[in-house]
């Protein structure tokens, strides 16, 4: 590494914490936290023995900040097109948590906003980094499944804690939120382009009181049917409408094809990452172990490598974009109750 880069983590929230760590594990060094919550930013601060962090309650502050190389964001949603807009303009880099925006148009915006200014951004899809997407992407390629493929996961959760992932106006639920990660998941392995989604779903936690406030509730249970142009398919059941304290859990993600199949936890971190992958060929089963990788530490690498080299970033606003597009084309074909074809 040619130099450590100073870096602004916007947001003390879980992901903001994963992105402290992950700076701090690069070997950058993270010189302000900003959060409403002046204790919780202090608090997540502390966690990686940061003592001489300066506290922000106003990103605005952070971003002016003439210390800062990149700024991190690890704010709601709604927050992310105007902080990258914002740090843009003052010629900082961007590191921006998935989804990319609350619009494709607002999307559109950061991108101009970057180009224009001429740093670099980068989008978090840490979960594409994971050893079993690696694994089994390699194992589709050399034809160990046959084609086609069908690839299926499951996300089963109860109501967020974060109540703001529920609003349709705040984090917009977990079609936005996060299907993402599988629908880039499912190209990245499949190597293939998705060409019609349909989906069928709703808001099955309505009436939930600890959700009762906000003005409109998000899809919160879904559905979801994509078809690719190599004639593969993936399908997911998602959902955060589960009773509390519920023991029902996800199945683990599965991919088969005529010729065999694979069966785990492809794409997950931290305390739910899986241990191994189950590999069937034939009548043939191989347990084969994880790597324990720290996502976030890798993708902040990524990026900065990307700076300092003139790289590429490992997922950008093409990829943002595009995962938008398809997660906004889930709840179209919901609404509609008809097959969307993408173009």
């Amino acid at each position: 590494m040619q130099k450590p880069f100073k870096v602004a983590v916007l947001g003390a929230g879980d992901m903001g914490k994963n992105h402290i760590r992950g700076w701090t594990l690069a070997g950058h060094e993270v010189v302000s936290v900003t959060d409403l919550n002046p204790q919780a930013a202090r608090e997540a601060a502390v966690m990686m023995n940061l003592d001489h962090v300066t506290i922000y309650q106003d990103y605005r502050e952070a971003i002016a900040d003439p210390r800062v190389d990149i700024v991190s964001v690890a704010l709601p949603l709604v927050e992310h097109a105007p902080a990258t807009i914002l740090a843009a303009e003052h010629g900082k880099h961007v590191f921006c948590e998935k989804p990319l925006a609350s619009s494709i148009e607002e999307g559109i915006r950061m991108r101009e906003a970057v180009e224009k200014a001429g740093v670099r951004f980068a989008i978090g899809f840490q979960r594409n980094l994971a050893h079993g997407v690696e694994l089994v992407k390699t194992w589709a390629r050399e034809g160990k499944f046959g084609r086609p493929m069908v690839i299926s996961s499951d996300l089963l959760q109860e109501v967020r804690p974060k109540r703001i992932m529920h609003d349709k106006f705040g984090n917009q639920g977990p079609v936005v939120d996060t299907l993402c990660h599988f629908l880039l998941m499912w190209q990245t392995i499949l190597e293939a382009k998705p060409v019609r989604i349909y989906a069928r779903g709703g808001v099955y936690a309505k009436g939930r009181p600890e959700i009762a406030h906000f003005r409109e509730l998000a899809v919160d249970t879904a559905v979801v049917t994509v078809e690719y142009d190599t004639g593969d398919i993936g399908t997911m059941t998602i959902s955060w409408c589960l009773a509390k304290d519920t023991k029902m859990r996800p199945r683990p993600d599965r991919i088969f094809g005529p010729k065999g199949g694979a069966e785990g936890k492809f794409n997950t971190f931290g305390a739910d990452a899986g241990t191994e992958i189950v590999l069937l060929e034939g009548d043939g089963e191989e347990r084969v172990p994880l790597e324990q990788r720290d996502l976030f530490r890798i993708e902040m690498e990524l990026f900065a490598r990307a700076i300092l080299e003139n790289k590429p970033v490992p997922y950008g606003f093409e990829t943002g974009l595009e995962m938008l597009r398809l997660s906004h084309a889930v709840l179209e074909s919901i609404e509609t109750g008809k097959v969307v074809e993408l173009t």
